[in-house]
């Protein structure tokens, strides 16, 4: 039974980092607007948080995914399957601790209150992010 649970914890826990990520980086992609110029800033100098978010984006549907279905089939294709499937796990944690504290560094930055309030969030849940990667069963 104490199992039942621990895998019910970690399917909700799961959910609502899904939700709180797809659903802060969505409103502010729209917030920000995305141009050609801040795409190529983005890519060449690396000082929009853009590419987080929409990175925020995915694997916030993939969390949503895995607490709905418990299946890690979907993170497996997104960060390869196979004899370096770990150090492509520890990338992906370096790449998810890199987004927050971008995000968190990029907080101050941006006008509004509810702004602010948002980035923070999604820094937060980046970091969050990064920490459940080593969760999996």
């Amino acid at each position: 039974m104490a199992h039942v649970n621990k895998q019910i914890r970690k399917r909700l826990i799961s959910i609502s980092l899904g939700v709180v990520l797809l659903v802060t980086s969505a409103f502010l992609i729209m917030k920000t607007g995305i141009n050609s110029e801040q795409l190529q800033s983005a890519l060449f100098f690396g000082i929009s948080p853009i590419l987080f978010y929409m990175l925020g984006i995915v694997f916030g549907i993939e969390r949503i995914v895995f607490g709905a279905t418990g299946s890690e089939k979907l993170f497996r294709l997104l960060a390869g399957d196979g004899e370096l499937y770990y150090t492509a796990l520890l990338g992906i944690f370096f790449i998810f601790i890199i987004s927050g504290v971008l995000i968190l560094a990029y907080t101050p930055i941006v006008a509004g209150i509810i702004e602010k309030v948002l980035e923070l969030i999604n820094g937060l849940s980046f970091l969050a992010l990064s920490a459940t990667l080593f969760m999996r069963s």
